[in-house]
C-alpha cells in the first residue's frame, strides 16, 4: 500500500475533503495525484499534511505498516531493551540482524549487528576483538559534524568500550548536542543513559567521587523522566560509590534499587544489578587483601 492511499483513508476518517486539506500546502490536483500513487511530494509538505491531520509521523508510519511495527523497527526496540551481558539473547538478535539483512540492506541493522557481535567477544573478555568489531562504526560517526539521535544511542551502547577519558569527552559534547533536541520525546531519557553508563566507566577506573558526582547530577536533573530500570541503576551506582568512600548508607540506596524492581516484577534486571553490586564491591575487597 502506497502512502498516499493511507493518508486517504485516514483523510477520510477524520470528514477532511482533498481541498481541505491540501488548502495552503500543495494544490488540490497535486495532492490527488499523491493520494493516487502516481507522485511524490516534499517531505515539508507531507509533514505539513500529517500536521492538519494531527497524526504524527511515528502513528502514520505505524498506521501504515498495517498496525503491526516492521521487522527493522522491532530488532532497534529489542536492542536497547536488551541486557548486553545475556550472550544467548545477544547471539538470537545477531542472527535476526542477519536474516533481515538478507531481505533489506540497511545501515543501522548492519550496526546493532556488529554492536551484538562486540557485546558478546567483550562478555568472552575479548576486549581487543570488541574494539576491532566497533571500530568502523567510530570512523564513520567521528566524521559527522552534527550527530544525530541513532548514531548517539548506538555510541551509547558501546561507550565503555573507549578509554575513559575520551568517554567522558564524548558524552560531555553528546550533551551539549543533546540541548538542540530539549523539545523532542526520550532527549532527558537518553541524557540520563549516557550519564548512567559513563559513572560505569568512571568506577571501572577506581574514581569513586567523579562517578558519584556523575550520578547526583543526572538524579538532579532527570529523576522523573527516568524509566524504573535506568532510575534503579542510578540507585546501585551510587551504593557502590558510598561503598568505596566509606559511607554507611549504601545498602539504603541498593535496596531502593531492589524495592524498584520488586515493584515492576523485573528478575532479570533484579539479578543484573544484583551481580554488578557484588562485582564492584568484591574486586575491592580482594584489592585490599
Amino acid at each position: 500500500m502506497n502512502r498516499g492511499k493511507t493518508l486517504k483513508e485516514i483523510r477520510k476518517n477524520k470528514g477532511f475533503s482533498q481541498l481541505i486539506l491540501s488548502k495552503e500546502i500543495v494544490s488540490q490536483s497535486t495532492y490527488s495525484k499523491y493520494e493516487a500513487g502516481r507522485i511524490d511530494i516534499e517531505v515539508e509538505k507531507y509533514i505539513k499534511l500529517l500536521n492538519k491531520l494531527n497524526i504524527s509521523l511515528e502513528e502514520f508510519e505505524y498506521i501504515h505498516n498495517e498496525r503491526i511495527y516492521r521487522k527493522k523497527k522491532d530488532i532497534v526496540q529489542q536492542f536497547f531493551l536488551l541486557n548486553h551481558n545475556d550472550i544467548e539473547k545477544l547471539t538470537l538478535l545477531k542472527v535476526k540482524t542477519a536474516e533481515y539483512l538478507q531481505i533489506e540492506n540497511d545501515l543501522e541493522i548492519k550496526e546493532i549487528r556488529l554492536i551484538c557481535e562486540a557485546l558478546i567477544q567483550l562478555n568472552l573478555e575479548n576486549i581487543n576483538e570488541a574494539k576491532e568489531i566497533i571500530k568502523p562504526i567510530w570512523e564513520r560517526i567521528s566524521k559527522y559534524d552534527q550527530w544525530y539521535l541513532s548514531d548517539i544511542r548506538l555510541i551509547n551502547t558501546v561507550l565503555f568500550l573507549f578509554p575513559v577519558d575520551i568517554a567522558i569527552e564524548f558524552t560531555e559534547n553528546v550533551l551539549k548536542r543533546l540541548n538542540k533536541y530539549n523539545s523532542f520525546r526520550d532527549t532527558d531519557l537518553l541524557k540520563s543513559a549516557f550519564n548512567i553508563n559513563l559513572s560505569l566507566l568512571v568506577i571501572m577506573s577506581g574514581d569513586y567521587s567523579t562517578a558519584l558526582s556523575i550520578i547526583n547530577d543526572s538524579l538532579s536533573q532527570y529523576k522523573r523522566k527516568m524509566n524504573y530500570y535506568i532510575l534503579a541503576l542510578h540507585f546501585s551506582r551510587k551504593a557502590i560509590c558510598h561503598f568505596h568512600l566509606g559511607y554507611k548508607d549504601s545498602a539504603i540506596f541498593l535496596e531502593k534499587a531492589f524495592q524498584l524492581l520488586r515493584l515492576y516484577e523485573d528478575e532479570e534486571y533484579f539479578e543484573r544489578i544484583q551481580l554488578e553490586f557484588i562485582k564492584y564491591t568484591t574486586v575491592h575487597d580482594q584489592e585490599l587483601k
